[in-house]
């Protein structure tokens, strides 16, 4: 008995180590990317250490005693292992134990899976759900139960349901809420609550879908555990049973790249250039021009500290660009121009001249390498130059084919934003901006003006730096 239980709890700390080391080892990647940022698992990292202290003070006591067999047999470890596990079988993995919420207002909007749960989380407790795992860009929520054959049949023989013997053992099942005051079973609860949650939240215009993982649960072997799952997916969540669950793979560099957001995974083949990001991709503050002579104005200044530590091409755009078609439509084009021609340094119009098809003779190749003689960083060979200016006008059949929302969306834009969002949205062309507060207003009025559950708005990518040109600041003084 000694050894058993003394071998079982350095097993369970020789678990945690590798799970806090493959955690470590996953964050450092992220952060080699550049993309540390896209995972929260901070709660979960320290639920685990919190257990690992916890063992490591029954590392010398007695085994035999009953607080240390009890301690040993309430740890979470395995849960979080089990999580763990089945998070490395994930991709475009967000965060862990995450909360949701439910009210009786319209879905949430988001386009930040991450923050969906954290930025609610004043809200009472009891109109919620934990998410174990987010994944797959914030589109799927997993639920991962440790619990066992025999404990659901002992919740059924508890609330009275007729259930056959089971000679599975108990121990270690995932600590879990009482089902004492209510004659629904924890794990139907638990499916209720996390897809009204889902169907309450909306990211990117859809509901997340809702999976169980029950690695310990067989199904087709005793009817009533078959009862059970049936009515977890009668609530609209998947289950994947322990017949379905594969051995979890080892930390290799397949399994990180997989495990990372690819947050360009959703862009269309041609990409929708707002006049933000237009701005962004010809301003000296994004080439590393800065003038050392010169005072600039408290926002100039928080830009500079922002490319000195993220570096906006090399860092985001033009990763997120990559070799993709590009246009933009004739009055964004307009209103980048009239700017640049007002305020903008040589190099800032030279830039402008190069990606904006002042040059038809040139090939991109050219382009491209013209491009780089006047920024400190290298340009992707792969830039796809020059930008193509369209119209943006759209024809009747385009204009009926749009949702019935968008017409309150057109309400609320200026005319730029009008030309650019709803070409994008009529185009179905992911547009690239650094306009949060026009993406944010877009999603809110067509949730709140939807017609129907598959009612989506535009597709809209946002980089979280935005830039003026540094003329703008210099012309001032």
């Amino acid at each position: 008995m000694e050894i058993r239980l003394g071998t079982t709890i350095q097993d369970l700390i020789q678990q945690g180590n590798t799970l806090l080391e493959e955690l470590s080892e996953l964050r450092e990647y992220l952060e080699s990317k550049n993309l540390e940022r896209t995972v929260e698992c901070r709660v979960f990292q320290n639920n685990v250490k919190s257990e690992l202290k916890s063992l490591g003070k029954l590392a010398s006591a007695d085994p035999t005693a009953e607080r240390t067999i009890h301690t040993l047999r309430s740890s979470n470890l395995p849960f979080f292992a089990a999580i763990w596990s089945t998070a490395k079988s994930c991709t475009g993995l967000v965060s862990f134990n995450t909360r949701f919420y439910w009210d009786s207002q319209q879905p949430k909007p988001s386009s930040d899976a991450a923050a969906e749960g954290a930025k609610q989380a004043g809200k009472s407790k009891q109109r919620s759900a934990i998410v174990d795992i987010v994944a797959q860009n914030g589109l799927q929520w997993v639920k991962v139960s440790t619990v066992s054959e025999s404990r659901l049949l002992f919740e059924l023989a508890k609330a009275g349901w007729e259930c056959a013997d089971s000679s599975d053992e108990n121990e270690g099942d995932e600590p879990g809420p009482s089902s004492e005051d209510d004659d629904e079973l924890s794990l139907i609860k638990l499916a209720q609550t996390i897809t009204r949650a889902a169907r309450a939240t909306r990211i990117r215009y859809r509901h997340p879908e809702v999976c169980f993982v029950l690695p310990k649960v067989r199904h087709g072997v005793v009817s009533e555990i078959d009862r059970i799952l049936g009515d977890i997916r009668a609530t609209g969540a998947s289950v994947q049973c322990a017949q379905e669950i594969s051995k979890a793979p080892m930390l290799d560099e397949e399994v990180k790249k997989r495990l990372t957001v690819d947050e360009h995974a959703h862009f269309s083949e041609t990409l929708n250039i707002d006049c933000t990001i237009l701005l962004a991709l010809v301003s000296d503050l994004s080439h590393g021009e800065i003038p050392k002579d010169r005072a600039f104005h408290r926002h100039t200044l928080r830009q500079i500290e922002t490319e000195a530590k993220e570096r906006l091409l090399p860092g985001c755009l033009w990763p997120a660009l990559g070799s993709h078609a590009m246009v933009c439509t004739a009055e964004a084009a307009r209103r980048m121009r009239e700017i640049v021609d007002l305020i903008g340094t040589e190099h800032e119009r030279m830039r402008t001249a190069l990606i904006m098809g002042d040059y038809p003779e040139r090939s991109r190749e050219e382009l491209v390498t013209l491009f780089g003689e006047i920024t400190v960083y290298d340009v992707p060979r792969n830039w796809n130059l020059p930008i193509r200016v369209v119209d943006g006008k759209l024809d009747e059949a385009a204009v009926k084919a749009l949702p019935k929302s968008c017409a309150t969306v057109e309400e609320n834009l200026t005319s730029i934003n009008r030309s650019v969002f709803v070409y994008g949205w009529a185009t179905g062309l992911t547009t690239i901006s650094s306009n949060k507060t026009v993406a944010k207003l877009i999603e809110t009025l067509v949730e709140k003006h939807r017609r129907g559950e598959n009612e989506r708005g535009p597709e809209i990518w946002i980089c979280n730096t935005a830039r003026s040109l540094i003329g703008k600041e210099i012309n001032r003084r």
